[in-house]
């Protein structure tokens, strides 16, 4: 009796410990409202997690919304929630979400200093985010995302589709690149290519490979098959005069 006793203790214990090491990004959005839940459009109950989650980009973590069609309901009567939020993630961020009709509206969060860290709107789809410093770091539109330089304000990059733009220290454009459902192809500011890689096919590199120089000299051509270098690839300097070449095998 006396080891049973024991025994139940101990287990009581560890589901105490295990409750408690729960990861608070899983369940901070909704901490201190258990009378409200996530349902998708079938009306099937979905965790927090799936619907926002933490994100680092650019420097700062902000915080994503990954399917504003899922609906806040209340649990008891299934009515669509409408009203506002306030959570603390790691318990240092304060976030506020509000909500319309059970659909994400608006989503903001402050520093432990009171510095607004993000502010996006989801009805026109535009929004900020800052460093807990106040430097300005991401801009989303609905069109385009802006990833700037905190330290200089310049734009670091910009994200429109399938395209991708990159500037340097001073915000000058470098190069852009465009995906295809086939390859990824980079380009100079002034149009001239830089390189051709192309896109994974189950997972593994397939295809042919070409960097260029500005002046629009190929620099290097080689070729990828089932994620590994084959054949020949040689690399040039910027007048066209081959500096190396390696062969390799497709058994090696």
């Amino acid at each position: 009796m006396k080891n049973t006793t024991i025994l139940v203790f101990m287990f009581i214990i560890l589901i105490s410990m295990g409750c408690n090491s729960e990861p608070k990004d899983v369940y901070y959005f909704l901490d201190g409202y258990p009378e409200l839940q996530f349902i998708n459009k079938n009306g099937n109950l979905v965790p927090p997690d799936l619907f926002v989650n933490a994100v680092v980009e650019n420097g700062i973590t902000y915080y994503r919304v990954n399917n504003p069609s899922f609906t806040l309901t209340t649990r008891k009567t299934g009515i669509p929630y409408s009203g506002f939020i306030r959570t603390y993630h790691w318990d240092l961020n304060n976030i506020e979400a509000i909500f319309k009709e059970g659909k994400i509206v608006r989503l903001r969060y402050w520093y432990p200093n009171r510095q607004l860290g993000m502010d996006m709107n989801y009805l026109s789809g535009k929004g900020k985010a800052w460093n807990s410093s106040g430097a300005l770091s991401i801009i989303w539109d609905t069109d385009e995302t802006q990833y700037r330089n905190p330290t200089t304000g310049f734009i670091r990059t910009i994200i429109e589709g399938n395209k991708r733009y990159y500037f340097d220290f001073d915000g000058e454009l470098s190069y852009y690149s465009v995906r295809t459902d086939s390859a990824v192809l980079q380009y100079f500011s002034d149009g001239t290519p830089r390189f051709y890689f192309p896109q994974l096919a189950n997972g593994l590199r397939d295809g042919v490979v070409k960097r260029w120089y500005p002046n629009g000299q190929l620099r290097a051509i080689g070729q990828y098959k089932n994620g590994k270098e084959v054949g020949v690839w040689i690399e040039f300097d910027s007048l066209g005069v081959e500096r190396d070449r390696v062969i390799y095998s497709e058994k090696d």
